[in-house]
């Protein structure tokens, strides 16, 4: 009897929806992990995240030599998808198999929807105070406005992937229709400070008016670094104004131009929030003493785009959850002027409550499994016992 050859798609079938595929991705995964946690010691949770679990590759000198966690987490998917719904007999038998299936599948694709379309930030408020945008806590933005008596002023925003790979010597112009010059922007700096030009230290870029950028070595937690860049405008007579942009600036950059008043910032990048958040009171329990904080909630107000108000009181453990995002408690602190205020961590994540529903799901399927297995067991030493006990009379 002559053996036929499997066609390529059987092949590539077989491949995928295998036991050892998934074996090797787990273990890739397990991998990925430790050697996560270990480069997030040096390097900080967030660039441990970027390297290691939301890439497909990981690269030395840009050559691939590892799968990321996005990829390993794409292969396991199909692979659940080949093996566990279309390679697995249908039987009633195998239901509650076949729902534990779906519920780690939800489980991956929660986790991949949340690399790919989440925000996350922070939003700080002092007491009496709201806001209705968070801010990341990694990214930057060049925000251009006109500066009017009004707070509704219009503004041109420049991303942040458009300028942080200038690197020194390199630049980019920007032009709007609704702005009377152009601005160029170059040489940005993912950490710096701001000090006047000496002989003890070297400038990276060009200074202006005596100042100049100090390159700084990265921080090893990636929302600490404090970004800056050169910046010029040139207006439609050749007039060329400079100045420094630096994220930690206490004023942005003000220019006149044809009797028109315009403001530059450099600043962490704004995500807008669909309500507003205002901070009515902040309250710290401290340690009896010795002034540490034994813990701290806010009572803030959520005011809608209608203007009605809910209060609520957020906590640890005790998130505010609506609009698509969620807010922690994560931090406070006091202003120079002795204004307290309140630090939240902010997530946009469409995904947000997956992982929870794919729990529920898991474990019903495995009720579901064992439970029947368990049934029948019982079922069965009670047989036997009956079998046994009548044998004996």
């Amino acid at each position: 009897m002559v053996k036929k050859n499997k066609s390529l798609g059987r092949m590539a079938f077989d491949v995928l929806s295998s036991f050892w595929l998934c074996c090797v991705c787990l273990l890739a995964l397990f991998v990925l992990t430790i050697y996560g946690t270990i480069h997030q010691v040096d390097h900080g949770l967030y660039d441990a995240k970027d390297v290691y679990f939301h890439s497909y590759f990981l690269k030395w000198n840009g050559i691939p030599i590892f799968p990321g966690g996005l990829l390993c987490m794409s292969v396991l998917c199909i692979n659940l998808v080949l093996g566990g719904f279309v390679r697995i007999k249908w039987a009633s038998r195998n239901v509650g198999v076949l729902i534990v299936h779906v519920g780690i599948l939800v489980l991956l694709i929660s986790g991949m929807v949340k690399i790919q379309n989440s925000d996350e930030g922070h939003l700080q408020i002092i007491e009496t105070l709201s806001k209705d945008y968070f801010q990341s806590s990694l990214d930057w933005e060049v925000a251009i406005w006109e500066v009017h008596d009004v707070d509704d002023a219009q503004e041109f925003v420049i991303q942040d992937a458009s300028f942080t790979d200038l690197e020194v010597g390199a630049s980019r112009t920007f032009t709007s229709d609704s702005l009377p010059f152009e601005l160029t922007l170059s040489g940005f700096l993912k950490n710096c400070q701001v000090l006047p030009v000496g002989p003890n230290w070297q400038v990276s870029g060009n200074p202006v008016e005596g100042y100049g950028f100090l390159r700084r070595p990265d921080e090893k937690e990636s929302e600490f670094n404090i970004g800056g860049l050169n910046a010029s405008i040139k207006t439609s007579d050749g007039t060329i104004q400079e100045a420094l942009l630096w994220g930690n600036q206490r004023h942005p950059w003000a220019i006149a131009v044809d009797g028109r008043t315009f403001a530059i910032d450099m600043r962490p990048e704004r995500y807008p929030m669909p309500y507003s958040i205002r901070l009515d009171d902040f309250i710290k329990e401290e340690h009896p003493g010795i002034g540490m904080a034994k813990a701290y909630r806010s009572k803030v107000t959520q005011i809608d785009a209608q203007g009605n108000e809910r209060p609520h009181l957020i906590q640890m453990n005790e998130p505010l959850r609506d609009g698509g995002l969620v807010l922690f408690q994560s931090s406070y602190g006091t202003t120079p002027g002795g204004h307290e205020y309140s630090v939240f961590s902010v997530v946009r994540n469409p995904s947000d409550k997956w992982p929870e529903y794919s729990m529920w799901v898991i474990t019903f399927g495995m009720l579901l499994t064992f439970g029947r297995r368990l049934i029948s067991f019982i079922r069965t030493q009670s047989k036997r016992r009956h079998m046994a006990a009548g044998a004996a009379q």
